[in-house]
């Protein structure tokens, strides 16, 4: 699970996406063991970003049970069993503010060492 981590993580950085933040539930939530939630330019930027780690997860042979958000793109959701992808816009990022909603997850910022 640590390459797919990884392998998220430097898609985001190559595609340019800001204010990346991991938070780590391994052992305090069923869904999933980490979250990554980062924030696009623009909704083109978005798309990039999310079909770009679909064909990473593609390429690692990881599953990806279910994506949300391509049509409007304003906040993308990637299913990745283990780990969940969260690309939104600023507005988006601002009103739903993830980051405080999972107050208790450990957070792993700017990025892994590995």
């Amino acid at each position: 699970m640590l390459a797919k981590l990884v392998k998220v993580v430097e898609v985001i950085e190559s595609k340019k996406g800001e204010e990346l933040i991991i938070l780590d539930f391994e052992g305090k939530n069923s869904l999933c063991d980490y979250a990554v939630i980062c924030t696009g330019s623009s909704n083109r930027n978005i798309r990039a970003i999310s079909e770009e780690v679909e064909a990473r997860l593609m390429e690692l042979d990881e599953r990806r049970l279910h994506i949300e958000g391509q049509d409007e793109a304003h906040w993308i959701l990637i299913d990745g069993d283990d780990v969940i992808i969260h690309v939104l816009d600023q507005q988006t990022r601002d009103l739903y503010r993830l980051e405080e909603l999972w107050g208790d997850a450990n957070v792993v910022f700017p990025r892994l060492d590995v």
